[in-house]
């Protein structure tokens, strides 16, 4: 019987060595994906710190919220990766994103119609600051 490596058969050896494949893309997908949320990480946090400094310099955060509307309403102006859901404002059943609208999702049971468009949060930060 021949050996190869320690393998007693040439079944074995390739076995091995696909799982050794494997394993080395699931490490490099792994690493990817910790590089894709450092990349998040970072967005989110420049964003806050844009958004702050705006709302600091007076702009009316809900003339943001109306200029994200405009954005989502041309979804050739960009490509929406993630699935939103949301509980539907008149029968209370999820909704999730459909994926043909972007960010947009019709509840399957009354047929409401509801936007997932990002919203700046004005009144806690606002109540928030009056408190202090």
């Amino acid at each position: 019987m021949a050996r190869y490596g320690g393998y007693t058969s040439a079944n074995e050896l390739k076995g091995a060595a696909s799982e050794a494949r494997n394993a080395e893309r699931v490490a490099d997908a792994n690493r990817s994906i910790n590089e894709l949320r450092s990349d998040i990480l970072r967005l989110r946090i420049m964003l806050q710190a844009m958004m702050a400094v705006m709302i600091e310099q007076g702009v009316d955060p809900n003339l943001i919220n109306a200029k994200i509307e405009e954005i989502v309403s041309k979804p050739e102006t960009f490509e929406p990766t993630g699935k939103e859901s949301a509980p539907c404002p008149r029968c209370g059943r999820m909704i999730l994103d459909n994926g043909t609208t972007p960010l947009t999702g019709t509840c399957l049971y009354c047929g409401e119609v509801i936007r997932f468009a990002p919203k700046i949060e004005v009144e806690e930060k606002q109540n928030t600051e009056e408190n202090s």
